[in-house]
């Protein structure tokens, strides 16, 4: 008797060891990646910045909802100002109208300004915003250093360069005692070097996270040094300002280039430091984090700002700075979930290794569940996308349990959660279309997903017969590869989060077409795939001769009334306010209820669309409706 307390007493004894130890290692993980870095450049040799782009914009507001009724008070401006007044002498706008007040309470704190309009190809807003920006100037001469006509109106195909030039010279004519500039990426200046004659200096873009290329940190510095070398050569001129440029301290990698607190930090040091050892001029982009700019540019379009959306400092000027400031409560989650899920091994007869195996996935799981969570607070810009985050989480901490529980008291036929598969999967799949079409501004959420991932392989591991899987799961395996194909072309070798998903959605590629039964083969489904390429040949053609097409939207700027320009606007807006994606959507759940085959390829070119035009997310879950319909052997056919 003695002698069985004795073994269940060290039993216990063991497994309570293996969970302090487990929950060592999760907070000496946090306390790893969350300790603060100690940055190179940490002397401040700067009093204050050269100038910092400012909108005015609260952490709710957005310049899109001014039309809607939206006054900027002059509490918010005068608070950010006085901010501001203890870290540079100038802030750059990029709009008039609205902002009235801005000279007013700059000059309240001793700041002078980069007074910016906002114009495009919409003749009215534009003569309003010039009409302001020149009545502005004038009342402010004091502090108005210059204007600044447009911001990277060419880039985005708005103005003709001939009506830029119109414009410039009407302000140019209007304030002859004020310089006059325009503001577009590098390149751009590049591609129109007579713009330069109506500007009496050039202000350029340098932003080596958004380049073609993009350039990881070690690079950027000296990046942007040669791109501003070659600029002046090719302009003739040295009278430049670096009109934007930073680094975010949020979002998805781009190759190499990874937006992090310490980069943020690290690059705006470095290039200060080098500023002025060289004597450029430059504006830093920018003050505050501005959460609207998640909408059209993704996550890390809000986290370019040198203070976050609540006015904190992130210690981008000086100071010790981490990636992970909140690591103590991300530490806490991890270990109580380890601690939780430990609770399993009670009253649980098992042996050492499979005690050992338990005790790592519980730790490498808490450590990736939390990071899922942290990202997901981070990119999660909606009730829409906090929705899926839910969801997606949910199913990650019950697939979680059911691993454990494997571990434990292995039962496959009990254990594997058929169910929680196919939701991972359509999930996986959503994403993995999201990263290949419209991946620019789309977040690699590889820690949740390499849960489910290792999960399945790990649950499913010989026995992947017992699965049945159909024509429906092939198909759904050709697209993952496909499509992870089309993410590395797009994001090369270099993006590490790229290579992880792909390694991850080819592990779902690779159970579902292990699941298959032997009967089914790629040649039974050409006719589907087929009809796929082609619709996508359409497509691509469509989008790259139309849609996208910048020659056409300058002529469009030009003359608007053509059909053509017509047909553009409409595809333009339905495309960005995710109408394609809707429409597909609702064909989809027609043609489930209807099921006919006619109908089922109608939404596969629908789906197709969806996904080559960037509505991809309501796009790939069409795409599955379509190839389960047309999968199906009871579905009718054309007659």
């Amino acid at each position: 008797m003695v002698k069985v307390k004795l073994e269940t007493r060290g039993k216990m004894a063991k497994k309570i060891f293996l969970t302090l130890i487990s929950a060592v290692g999760a907070l000496f993980f946090w306390y790893f990646v969350g300790a603060k870095a100690i940055l190179k450049d940490d002397s401040n040799s700067f009093s204050k910045l050269q100038c910092v782009s400012y909108a005015p914009f609260g952490k709710d507001d957005s310049p899109f909802m001014m039309d809607k009724g939206l006054v900027i008070s002059d509490e918010l401006v005068r608070n950010d100002l006085k901010l501001l007044s203890k870290y540079t002498n100038c802030i750059r706008t990029y709009s008039t109208v609205g902002l009235e007040m801005i000279p007013r309470i700059a000059r309240e704190n001793g700041l002078t300004m980069l007074m910016g309009a906002w114009v495009n190809g919409d003749e009215k807003p534009t003569r309003k915003e010039i009409d302001t920006l020149i009545k502005l100037a004038n009342e402010n001469k004091d502090i108005v250093k210059a204007v600044i006509v447009g911001n990277e109106a060419l880039l985005r195909g708005d103005l003709s360069d001939k009506k830029l030039s119109e414009y410039l010279k009407e302000v140019k004519t209007a304030l002859p005692d004020i310089q006059v500039t325009y503001a577009d990426v590098w390149e751009y200046w590049v591609k129109y070097p007579e713009i330069k004659n109506l500007t009496d200096f050039v202000t350029i873009h340098i932003l080596p996270y958004w380049e073609d290329d993009p350039m990881n940190i070690s690079e950027s510095i000296k990046h942007l040094a040669e791109v501003r070398h070659e600029v002046e050569g090719i302009l003739g001129t040295s009278n430049i300002l670096i009109g934007e440029t930073g680094w975010p301290s949020e979002g998805r990698m781009r190759e190499d280039a990874m937006p992090s607190k310490i980069n943020q930090a690290k690059f705006v040091r470095e290039f200060v430091a080098l500023a002025e050892e060289k004597g450029w001029r430059y504006n830093i982009i920018e003050a505050f984090d501005q959460p609207w700019k998640r909408i059209s540019e993704g996550a890390v379009g809000g986290f370019w700002g040198l203070f976050d959306k609540d006015r904190l400092d992130k210690n981008v000027f000086a100071g010790d700075v981490s990636n992970f400031p909140n690591y103590k409560y991300l530490a806490f989650g991890s270990v109580l979930l380890i601690v939780l899920f430990s609770l399993m091994l009670r009253n649980t007869e098992i042996s050492t290794p499979k005690l050992l195996t338990f005790s790592i996935v519980n730790t490498a799981f808490a450590v990736l569940y939390m990071l899922q969570v942290e990202q997901y607070n981070i990119i999660a810009r909606n009730y829409f996308e906090g929705t899926w985050a839910i969801l997606v989480l949910l199913t990650t901490i019950f697939v979680y349990y059911f691993m454990l529980s494997y571990i434990v008291k292995p039962k496959r036929s009990d254990v594997i959660p058929t169910l929680f598969f196919y939701l991972a999967t359509f999930f996986a799949f959503i994403l993995t279309m999201n990263l290949a079409f419209n991946g620019r501004y789309e977040n690699f959420e590889v820690y949740g997903f390499a849960i489910l991932a290792i999960s399945f392989v790990w649950l499913y591991a010989k026995q992947y017969s017992k699965l049945e899987f159909g024509n429906f799961e092939k198909l759904l395996a050709l697209s993952f590869v496909v499509g992870s194909i089309v993410i590395i072309y797009n994001e090369t070798f270099l993006n590490v989060f790229s290579n992880i998903w792909v390694i991850l959605a080819l592990i779902f590629a690779y159970i579902l077409n292990k699941g298959t039964t032997k009967d089914v083969a790629l040649c039974d489904l050409k006719q589907v795939i087929i009809y796929t390429l082609v619709f996508a040949g359409i497509f691509i053609s469509f989008k790259l001769g139309f849609v996208s097409n910048k020659a056409l939207a300058i002529q469009c700027n030009l003359d608007s009334n053509s059909l053509s320009c017509g047909i553009k606007d409409f595809m333009g807006a339905s495309i960005y306010f995710g109408y394609v994606g809707f429409v597909t959507i609702v064909f989809a759940l027609i043609a489930f209820v209807i099921n006919k085959r006619a109908y089922s390829i109608i939404v596969l070119f629908l789906s197709v669309g969806s996904l080559i035009l960037s509505n991809t997310f309501l796009g790939a879950i069409a795409f599955m409706i379509a190839i389960y319909l047309l999968t199906k052997e009871d579905i009718e056919s054309f007659n």
